[in-house]
């Protein structure tokens, strides 16, 4: 691939912040556009010959733009969207309003090094995207918009993205990084390239970067400040040419990461008393009323405060790769391709899912069976719902194989472009995964870490609804597919590129859950329940395109595509609750990609797309007697999706160059899914043997969006611009540059309408500024300087939806200013 670090027109670039080569090579050659090249189609070309709308960052933006994880991509894309429910290092990715919900299959394909990413468990998110630790020493990060089924495959409904590593050159040469600044921010990155001969090469990296959280715990219990970062990540790349047509690269590859993690911030409470509205007001809407009311006595709601009680809050993520890719050039006209990949990811977590710090009270409340007897335990409070460490027992720790092998080639007489391969994974677990979990019962959190013998709790329910669940699961996956794809030259401006690809996955779960209830303080002996569910799906995928050049510089395109996201299990959900099937869609899309020159140089490109999708997975919630608030998968039966995206660079005079990105997406769920109330309390009074179990569960189904509503985490507009100026002066004295970057996100659906009045979350911009002094008086030193949402934006990325439910809402928020500076010297 092309050395794309300086490279500054990107096709569709969202982000400008202080390019080091973007004035410098329109000073060199007068106004001159760069190529970008891109790997979208699993080769290199010019992204202005790719029929796909994308997004490329190259590594200089993503550290101007202080990117750490994946959410931080999301802020500078159109059109990409992602859910923050359990914090930033465990993301789940939505590209065009197709969504990965709790514990669904991604919608959206994260790629390292041509390998997906590393699987995880389905008791919460975890793995399936870019943790922290992998945003370092790349060539480039590639947005990839809309269904890729034909040779992405997997779980592309959405789209796809791609982290190219940098790989070993033939330069002995690298870098040393030290980055400071706000919230205790401390960097360390250095990077060294050995060319050990002309044909055996390796390249060493290690990023180290440590800050303080931005939440503050208000309850002194646990942690003070949560939503810090902590993590270490190295990476060694190893090219050796075998031979003149034989290439070997080697990638191994480390993440650990352990942070405080984050929690929800209570922030609304419903004060309707009507039992039929609102059946949880007397245990939760009055609790909740006092804990806000508390905390604005004492000066504890500011917008980053929240109620923590967890005695170990944590997210800490272990990652292990290996990638080998030999590449072969068999004659003149064929590439075979062999990857070779395993992965290994181990997660924990233990956090306070909705922030609430409702304390055990010896006042009668107005709870059925009496209230709170006199005599309560005040390190006791009422779970709604916390998950805490498991002992012995990780979240995720899960080891997956990959296997692909693709045969590329061209027939130059024929005008043929084409590729084919055969793809396999296997994902095992080590052994059970899950966590910890109460709701709806008094308990004192710091006791649940342990031995369930020396649980401290009080259930006035008498077991009827709470209880202490420890969940213990197992997920395997089994993924196959073949597919093939050509490009033909109809004419010399026109060319027709047909695609498909057949997939064939299996997921097995297994799953035994342990369920403590008490009676008031007697401990019960544990109910325990075993499940076992299976899903099965298969499905072609494919597309079709027309691609037409009525002039050089001029692209325009329309294709028809074919997406599928397999079906999956739900270990968290009751038997009946606990498989959905997969979900496919239609998209048809036109576009155009155009290059110009004149006084005012650049690229404007747009596309236009509409889909429908077909069996949709969504989320809905309820409360289950087995297992507490938990989540339920249902297909919904029709949804429609329709857009258009602008992407557009201007370099407007010799130093200064503009960028523009703009998306605009319709979405709309057009028929209710396979679940609805009836369907929960059917399953929850088979599972539980309690019809009461049941009725309750239906009257707490919560899904996320309702027919007539806008699907969930798809912004209606948004849109980003950015100014890089790069100050006249003498090369002598180095180059300055100066960038500014705004983005703005639209409103978009978090919950149901008839969930929460708090279901759209408000609209937000965000202001990034830079300033960059590189090669200081002519030394091999670079300093840059960052400040990320200057204006102190406040918003929010997430809300629990359970205002008519639980009588309150819980909130994510983003990150407030921080500021910095980067020193870097290059050898």
């Amino acid at each position: 691939m092309a050395n794309v670090k300086n490279f500054a027109p990107l096709m569709v670039m969202t982000l400008t912040a202080g390019i080091g080569g973007t004035a410098g090579s329109a000073h060199a050659e007068k106004f001159a556009l760069e190529e970008v090249i891109v790997s979208a189609q699993r080769r290199e070309e010019n992204a202005q010959d790719v029929a796909i709308s994308i997004t490329v960052f190259n590594q200089e933006q993503i550290a101007n733009a202080n990117m750490t994880n994946s959410a931080d991509i999301a802020t500078y894309t159109p059109s990409l969207s992602v859910n923050t429910r359990f914090g930033n290092e465990n993301t789940s990715f939505s590209i065009r309003g197709f969504t990965q919900a709790l514990r669904t299959a991604a919608s959206v394909a994260t790629y390292f090094a041509e390998v997906v990413a590393p699987r995880g468990q389905t008791s919460q998110t975890s793995g399936d995207g870019a943790g922290p630790g992998t945003l370092f020493d790349l060539q480039n990060v590639q947005v990839l918009k809309g269904p890729q089924g034909t040779l992405f495959g997997r779980n592309t409904t959405g789209g796809a993205i791609l982290l190219s590593p940098q790989k070993p050159t033939e330069l002995l040469e690298g870098y040393l990084e030290l980055s400071a600044g706000s919230l205790g921010t401390q960097r360390q990155q250095a990077v060294l390239n050995i060319p050990f001969s002309d044909s055996f090469r390796v390249r060493l990296g290690i990023d180290s970067n440590a800050r303080d959280g931005h939440m503050r715990n208000v309850t002194g219990i646990g942690a003070n400040e949560l939503g810090n970062t902590d993590y270490t990540a190295a990476r060694l790349g190893i090219s050796w040419d075998i031979t003149d047509h034989i290439e070997n690269y080697t990638i191994l590859s480390m993440v650990d990461s352990e942070s405080k993690g984050i929690t929800s911030s209570l922030f609304a409470c419903n004060t309707n008393p009507d039992p039929s509205v609102n059946p949880f007001y007397a245990i939760t809407g009055v609790a909740c009323n006092t804990q806000l009311s508390n905390q604005a006595a004492a000066g504890q709601n500011g917008f980053y405060d929240l109620a923590s009680t967890i005695p170990t809050p944590i997210t800490a993520i272990e990652e292990r790769r290996f990638i080998n890719t030999t590449t072969w050039q068999f004659g003149e006209n064929i590439t075979i391709k062999n990857i070779l990949a395993y992965a290994h990811l181990e997660t924990q977590n233990g956090s306070d899912i909705f922030g609430t710090y409702f304390k055990e009270s010896p006042v009668d409340t107005g709870l059925p069976l009496g209230g709170i007897a006199p005599g309560a335990d005040p390190n006791r409070e009422f779970l709604v719902g916390i998950s805490v460490l498991n002992p012995g027992v990780p979240v995720t720790s899960q080891g997956t194989w990959v296997e692909e092998i693709q045969v590329q080639g061209v027939v130059p007489d024929w005008g043929i472009i084409w590729q084919a391969g055969l793809y396999w994974e296997r994902s095992d677990p080590d052994g059970y995964s899950g966590n910890t979990s109460g709701s709806f019962l008094y308990c004192d959190p710091s006791t649940l870490e342990g031995d369930p013998a020396n649980y401290n709790c009080n259930d006035p329910l008498a077991g009827t609804l709470g209880g202490i669940l420890v969940q213990n699961y197992k997920t395997r996956f089994r993924n196959r597919a073949s597919y093939a794809q050509a490009t033909f030259d109809l004419t010399e401006n026109l060319s027709l590129t047909s695609g498909i690809r057949y997939t064939i996955d299996r997921t097995l779960g297994d799953g035994i859950k342990e369920r403590h209830n008490f009676a008031f303080t007697v401990k019960q002996d544990p109910i325990v329940s075993t499940s076992a569910p299976r899903e099965e799906s298969e499905a072609p995928t494919g597309m079709i395109e027309l691609n037409y050049r009525p002039i050089e510089d001029v692209m325009v395109y329309a294709k028809a595509i074919r997406g599928y996201r397999q079906g999956s299990v739900n270990l968290a959900a009751d038997p009946g609750l606990d498989t959905h099937s997969n979900e496919t869609v239609d998209t048809f899309e036109v576009g155009a990609k155009t290059t110009f020159g004149g006084p005012v140089p650049g690229r404007f490109n747009f596309a236009l797309f509409d889909n429908e999708l077909t069996d949709m997975q969504l989320q809905a919630g309820y409360i289950s007697a087995t297992s507490g608030p938990t989540t339920a998968i249902t297909n919904a039966g029709r949804a429609s999706i329709r857009g258009a995206e602008v992407e557009a660079y201007f370099q407007l005079m010799e130093n200064l160059s503009l960028n523009f990105s703009y998306s605009m997406l319709d979405t709309e769920l057009l028929e209710r899914g396979t679940i609805d109330s009836q369907v929960i309390a059917d399953a929850v009074t088979e599972a539980s043997g309690n019809p009461v179990s049941g009725q309750v569960a239906a009257g707490t189904y919560t899904p996320i969006a309702d027919v007539g509503d806008e699907l969930p985490f798809a912004a209606k507009s948004s849109w980003v611009a950015s100014l890089n100026y790069q100050v006249p002066m003498s090369p002598s004295f180095g180059i300055v540059n100066l960038g500014a970057t705004y983005a703005y996100t639209g409103e978009m659906r978090a919950a149901a309408t008839s969930a929460s009045p708090y279901a759209m979350l408000e609209d937000f911009g965000i202001l990034n500024l830079n300033a960059s002094w590189m090669g200081i008086l002519g030394s091999p030193l670079d300093l840059s300087i960052f400040g990320t949402n200057v204006t102190d934006e406040e918003y929010v990325t997430y809300v629990s939806g359970t205002y008519n439910t639980l009588s309150f809402d819980s909130r994510m928020v983003g990150f407030p200013s921080i500021y910095g500076a980067r020193l870097r010297y290059s050898y």
